[in-house]
């Protein structure tokens, strides 16, 4: 009798399992073009929820998400997560995780398979996403139909896509890149016009430099980078100049010859031209840019959202004045596109790397709270959202759309600068042990900087090691 009962519950757990596997996942429940095409929607000037989103998410209270960072510096989410709470009725709960963590914890919540973290974001997207998409660790984004691929940036759509051609990410936030000067420094230096090439670039940076020495004082400097993680992306934006790319057959190769030129150049400017500070080697991303902000330097390849910092006298105190100490409204600071490597160069090599965040949905959570992220996820991709993060915090839009918005256009400085470098940005998705391989790329510059190894040895020397992690 007691085999019999037994033989009966695992019939029974056999036929609810089969009964399970049945269930339309939640999701599915979504009609993405409805009530009009989910392009339709997203391009709205107020985003439009799709159909049947409230039978998906039913019995839903709240999603858990990984944020990059502290909400205070992320006021344009903060507004966003409002308006998606006030839309669905759906609370936004964001766990505030430190960037150095934020991938080390994400991959424990997806190697435990724990379904109470709903999302994730990505700070390093750019070199995550391809291990956590071939590791199955992101759900596929049913609202990337063909048709709203179309009106995303095709470079950053890419990076998100899995190799099965399905795409699993979206862009949490963007930042391209810009050359930052100091007007009044370079007219005061005898330059005559904001530098458009790297050559020019590093000229005005000398003149810059000897000026400053003899007007300002010793610790003012031609142009300041990061010698840290982020000196990649300068790196890149060397050989994007050139147009070229770091990756070959999947794998970055550092010592092309553009790679070569570009190598140089960022030893240069402190080895050579003693244009920028060797402190430049301790820099990190946001370093750099403060020395800028503070006034110490006449020019920097940065972040567009610095715009907003260098405009706020209180953020950016050292720029709200000329060279001479006369008060500049708005900032004694102006923004051009990235530059070209050389005059021979045509304009669409104005290009640098595009930083950005990704955003993926996990997908061990139960299929209602995917569908109730997943529409977090779509709505932080509209154009509503990408303008919040243009007028409120000073990212870049995700939409391009955004651009033409008569509104934005009226509220942001700089846009043409801002267009073309958007339009020319480059995105290459780095494979796994790429962040090892920055690490290589720091330790061997900076040998060659403070004069331990010849410039190219020292490259060369990095790139031998980088080959060992792919070969």
């Amino acid at each position: 009798m007691r085999k019999l009962a037994s033989l009966i519950w695992v019939v029974l757990g056999i036929a609810l399992v089969a009964l399970g596997g049945d269930k339309t996942p939640a999701w599915q429940l979504i009609n993405w073009d409805g009530p009009v095409s989910a392009a339709e929607r997203l391009s709205a000037d107020e985003y439009i929820l799709p159909e049947g989103w409230q039978k998906a998410v039913e019995g839903v209270e709240y999603i858990v998400y990984f944020n990059s960072g502290a909400l205070r510096h992320d006021p344009a989410t903060v507004v966003n997560i409002k308006k998606f709470e006030e839309l669905t009725g759906i609370k936004v709960k964001a766990i505030e995780v430190s960037s150095l963590i934020l991938f080390d914890k994400t991959l424990s919540v997806l190697v435990s398979r724990d379904p109470s973290i709903h999302g994730m974001s990505l700070t390093d997207a750019p070199l995550e996403l391809s291990q956590v998409i071939g590791a199955g660790w992101a759900a596929p984004l049913p609202f990337w139909t063909p048709e709203v691929q179309e009106i995303y940036p095709k470079a950053l759509v890419d990076a998100m896509r899995g190799p099965d051609g399905r795409v699993y990410a979206t862009c949490d936030t963007m930042r391209v890149y810009v050359l930052f000067y100091r007007p009044s420094w370079l007219k005061a230096a005898g330059v005559d016009k904001a530098p458009e090439t790297w050559q020019e670039v590093r000229e005005a940076a000398k003149k810059c430099r000897e000026w400053a020495v003899k007007n300002l004082g010793p610790d003012y400097w031609g142009i300041v980078f990061p010698g840290k993680y982020n000196l990649a992306h300068m790196l890149q934006a060397g050989i994007y100049s050139q147009g070229a790319r770091v990756l070959v057959d999947g794998k970055p190769v550092w010592n092309s010859p553009e790679g070569r030129n570009s190598w140089q150049l960022w030893y240069d400017f402190i080895a050579t031209d003693k244009s920028a500070p060797e402190a430049c080697l301790g820099y990190t991303w946001n370093d750099y840019q403060e020395v800028f902000a503070k006034g110490k330097a006449a020019m920097m390849l940065g972040f567009s959202t610095y715009i907003v910092r260098c405009s706020n006298p209180e953020l950016a105190p050292g720029v709200q004045t000329d060279v001479f100490g006369n008060p500049v409204e708005g900032g004694d600071f102006a923004v051009v596109a990235p530059p070209k490597w050389d005059a021979n160069h045509p304009d669409s090599h104005r290009a640098a790397f595009i930083d950005f965040d990704g955003f993926i949905v996990n997908p061990f959570a139960d299929d209602k709270h995917q569908a109730a992220v997943m529409l977090f996820a779509e709505f932080r991709m509209s154009k509503e959202a990408c303008r919040n993060e243009v007028l409120v915090e000073g990212n870049d839009a995700f939409f391009p759309g955004v651009y033409d918005d008569p509104e934005v256009l009226a509220q942001i400085r700089f846009p043409e600068a801002l267009r073309l470098s958007a339009q020319n940005a480059v995105m290459e998705a780095f494979p796994p042990g790429s962040k090892h391989s920055i690490d290589i790329l720091v330790e061997y510059f900076g040998k060659a900087v403070t004069g331990q190894m010849d410039a190219q040895a020292a490259l060369d020397a990095a790139q031998k090691e980088i080959d060992e992690i792919y070969w």
